[in-house]
């Protein structure tokens, strides 16, 4: 169900990367739909770098699967996969959701790279209010 504001898009991914994304998620327990949303978000609002920007040549099997975001969402995540040079945006919602599956992205209050995740890993100091020293999510 979409969120206040948000509209059904529907770019073609592939089967087996729609799959591999879904079973990642569905083991952390949280909906695929979302992880879509949440990776496109964050990549319109520049906080999550794309690992390459081209979808797996070996991904086939490509069809529309429902994700949902707003119109500004969209089409900011339009303009910057554009100056990515990534050809378009069903190409850039697979090539998110294949990062995912892969690993190479996490959740986090925010999608990350595995690089950026890492980092957070040692960011935490024991005097912030839940006097954690590093994350909790595990490395992959």
């Amino acid at each position: 169900m979409p969120a206040a504001g948000e509209t059904e898009r529907a770019p073609n991914i592939a089967k087996n990367v729609w799959d591999a994304a879904g079973r990642r998620a569905k083991n952390e327990g949280l909906p695929l739909i979302w992880v879509a949303s949440r990776a496109l978000t964050d990549y319109a609002a520049g906080t999550l770098a794309l690992p390459r920007t081209s979808p797996n040549p070996e991904a086939l099997n490509r069809r529309g699967r429902t994700i949902f975001t707003t119109d500004a969402v969209w089409h900011a995540a339009n303009e910057r996969r554009t100056k990515d040079t990534v050809r378009s945006m069903s190409a850039l919602v697979e090539i998110l959701l294949d990062a995912y599956a892969r690993g190479e992205i996490h959740t986090h209050t925010r999608m990350v790279t595995t690089g950026q995740r890492d980092a957070l890993a040692f960011a935490g100091a024991p005097g912030d209010p839940t006097g954690a020293t590093r994350s909790t999510l595990s490395v992959a």
